[in-house]
């Protein structure tokens, strides 16, 4: 399985971790700004009026016509067939997003009325800004998808990112309920992003990443409905979910896509207890899969919630057969002594010194260090977050094993993961 770095036209994600990146650089040059989630609405309407591939029109001439809108600073990136990510720079009040939110509402009627009369193309707009809101990219883009669902829960067409508001939103659209009724029918999905071997270019694994399309609401932003679960007490169905779900697809692509190892994410809360055993015991039994085909990811930082427990469990998951992978490695405070001992194979270096090790002589180290750390432990190396090819080159001089990143290819659809699997380079 050899990686290409094509893009296939239909993945619009990959605008996420652009957008992710530029929010990054902003708050790290203390730079005030804003950031806009908007989201197109009426688009099933659009589609029965005019046919699918028309209504795609209608989206990339919004599109274009956001990027022409912007001024030099300012960012737009798609991050979803329907949503856009816009990063305002150099605002000086709260007034001054609100203007260039009604900007992009008008662009939204003209753009639809250049394709089609008598429909109306509607826009919400969620909005969080640094550093009144939040302190970070991941912060801002949540807060922001926040607000969006505010704003569409209250019915106005832009809407700022207030915490009151946000504790009310959950209360009123039943999100709790809602996460509860999908997880139990089944209506989440997982997405996967391939893990590519530095040194062959082949695809040598996936991570599996949940996504919500809630039938009334759209997509949610996983931020949000983990967040949620984490606070409600359901992160530990998600994760069986999640665990079933990367069982069932091992089961599918054993002739496809055979020894492909797929890593799942577990929590703090799944950690402090031995039932994951009895989850992975289940699971792989019930799809008939190896457990050395699947690697259990968790963060450092849960790691050292309580380090003699997490110990004990992720000994009992090696034991049973899975890989274990340290993910955000850099983020948190393990001493040498307790990476040392362990039970791990995989350290995963967090995707904010990926993304910095090209200007920033501190995240060069970071990763350099960590790299060396690595192998003298005898783990294999992921580097999270790879955007282009300098940063895979300098990646390849220090020693990485794997990388991942949107550089190769964002999480996707199964069907469309294997699509990038089998296209040669």
């Amino acid at each position: 399985m050899s990686a290409a770095t094509f893009q296939l036209p239909f993945l619009k994600s990959s605008g996420l971790l652009r957008a992710n990146r530029r929010i990054a650089l902003a708050v790290q040059r203390k730079q005030d700004l804003a950031v806009m989630i908007v989201c197109v609405r009426g688009v099933e309407r659009l589609c029965a009026a005019i046919g699918h591939e028309r209504a795609g029109e209608v989206l990339d001439d919004f599109h274009g016509r956001l990027q022409g809108m912007a001024r030099d600073g300012d960012v737009v990136e798609r991050i979803g067939e329907r949503k856009f990510a816009v990063l305002l720079s150099g605002l000086r009040n709260q007034g001054h997003a609100r203007l260039a939110a009604q900007k992009i509402e008008r662009l939204a009627s003209e753009t639809e009325s250049r394709h089609i009369k008598h429909l109306d193309l509607k826009v919400t707009i969620g909005i969080a800004s640094y550093p009144r809101h939040g302190k970070d990219a991941t912060e801002l883009m949540r807060l922001a998808e926040t607000a969006l669902l505010d704003g569409r829960r209250k019915d106005d067409t832009v809407c700022f990112y207030e915490t009151e508001s946000a504790q009310q939103l959950f209360t009123d659209w039943g999100l709790q309920s809602r996460l509860r009724a999908a997880i139990d029918a089944g209506d989440l999905e997982m997405h996967y992003q391939p893990k590519i071997s530095v040194r062959t270019n082949e695809v040598v694994g996936a991570e599996a990443l949940m996504r919500w399309d809630e039938i009334e609401l759209g997509p949610i932003s996983p931020e949000i409905f983990i967040e949620l679960a984490e606070s409600t007490g359901q992160i530990v169905d998600l994760t069986y979910f999640a665990i079933q779900r990367a069982c069932r697809q091992v089961n599918e692509w054993r002739y496809l896509l055979p020894g492909l190892n797929i890593a799942v994410n577990i929590t703090p809360s799944i950690i402090q207890g031995f039932e994951i055993i009895d989850v992975l015991q289940n699971a792989t039994g019930i799809w008939n899969v190896e457990a050395d085909a699947l690697t259990m990811e968790i963060t450092e930082n849960a790691l050292m919630s309580d380090p003699e427990t997490s110990h004990a469990v992720l000994a009992k998951i090696r034991e049973f057969g899975c890989r274990v992978s340290i993910d955000d490695f850099g983020t948190g405070y393990s001493s040498l002594a307790y990476l040392k001992s362990i039970p791990a194979d995989e350290l995963k270096i967090d995707r904010t010194f990926i993304m910095g090790m090209l200007v920033d002589t501190g995240d060069h180290k970071i990763v350099e260090h960590s790299i060396r750390i690595a192998k003298s432990f005898g783990l294999s190396v992921v580097a999270e977050g790879v955007e282009c090819s300098q940063m895979l080159d300098e990646l390849r001089k220090l020693g990485c094993n794997i990388a991942q990143g949107n550089f190769f290819c964002p999480a996707v659809p199964a069907s469309e993961f294997e699509i990038f699997c089998n296209n040669p380079t």
